[in-house]
C-alpha cells in the first residue's frame, strides 16, 4: 500500500481568492500569564475555503447540506479515477481532453483532474491564469454521477470567460474538493480517496486532509 498526502499547506500570508475572502494569519501567541512553565502556541485566522477544501451544495444553495452532514465514512476509502491532462496557464479544458485519458470512471467515484498545475502553488499566478474547464467538459464529468470531483487547480471556472456550470454542479449534490497537490506522485489511474474536514458546523466548507491510496 502507498499513501500519498495531496494536501496543499496551509501558510502565513498563502495565496486566497481576494476580498471578501480574509486573508490567512497564522502567528505564535504569547506566554500565557497564567501558566507558571514555557508553552508555546499558535493562533489561526482563515476563511472556509482556505488551502485544499472540501465543499458542498450550500456554497450555492441555502438548502444544500453543511459540510458537517456528509457521513464521514463516506470520505473515507472512496473509489477514484485520476484523469491526467497536463496543460498550460489559463487553459480551457475540453470534454475530449478527459475523454483521451481513457480511465475506467463508475458512478459514485470521485473523479480527480491533474494538470500539474500545483506546481505554482503560492506563486502570483496560481489563482490568476490556472487551467478551467469548458461547459463541456463540466458536463462530461457530470454526466459520469460522480459523488465527488477534485482537481489541483484552485479553480475550476475561468472569472474572465465564465462557463456557467457551477449551478448544475451542485444541483447535482456533487462535493467539490480543490486544490490538491503532489499528484504527480501518484502512478495508479484507479486508486482510493480520504478527504476528512475539520468538524465545524454549519458551513459549506472547510479546510481538508486529502490522502490517495494505491493499493
Amino acid at each position: 500500500m502507498k499513501i500519498t498526502d495531496v494536501t496543499g499547506p496551509i501558510a502565513d500570508g498563502m495565496w486566497t481568492y481576494g476580498p471578501p475572502y480574509p486573508d490567512v494569519v497564522v502567528e505564535e501567541i504569547p506566554q500565557p500569564d497564567f501558566i507558571q512553565y514555557p508553552t508555546y502556541s499558535w493562533r489561526f485566522e482563515l476563511g472556509a475555503q482556505t488551502g485544499t477544501y472540501l465543499e458542498t451544495s450550500l456554497h450555492m444553495f441555502r438548502e444544500g447540506p453543511a459540510l458537517n452532514d456528509i457521513p464521514v465514512e463516506d470520505l473515507f476509502m472512496r473509489d477514484a479515477a485520476i484523469l491526467r491532462v497536463p496543460r498550460p496557464p489559463d487553459y480551457r479544458l475540453m470534454a475530449e481532453d478527459l475523454e483521451a485519458c481513457d480511465v475506467e470512471i463508475n458512478p459514485g467515484d470521485a473523479i480527480i483532474v491533474a494538470t500539474g498545475w500545483d506546481d505554482h502553488w503560492n506563486q502570483e499566478d496560481f489563482v490568476s491564469s490556472c487551467p478551467f474547464f469548458s461547459y463541456e467538459a463540466m458536463r462530461w464529468i457530470l454526466d459520469k454521477d460522480p459523488f465527488l470531483m477534485a482537481g489541483d487547480m484552485p479553480r475550476f471556472d475561468s472569472w474572465t470567460d465564465p462557463q456557467g456550470f457551477f449551478h448544475e454542479f451542485f444541483e447535482q449534490g456533487v462535493l467539490l474538493l480543490a486544490p490538491l497537490v503532489n499528484l504527480g506522485a501518484v502512478t495508479a489511474n484507479r486508486v482510493k480517496l480520504v478527504a476528512l474536514p475539520m468538524k465545524i458546523e454549519e458551513t459549506c466548507a472547510t479546510p481538508c486532509r486529502a490522502l490517495i491510496i494505491e493499493e
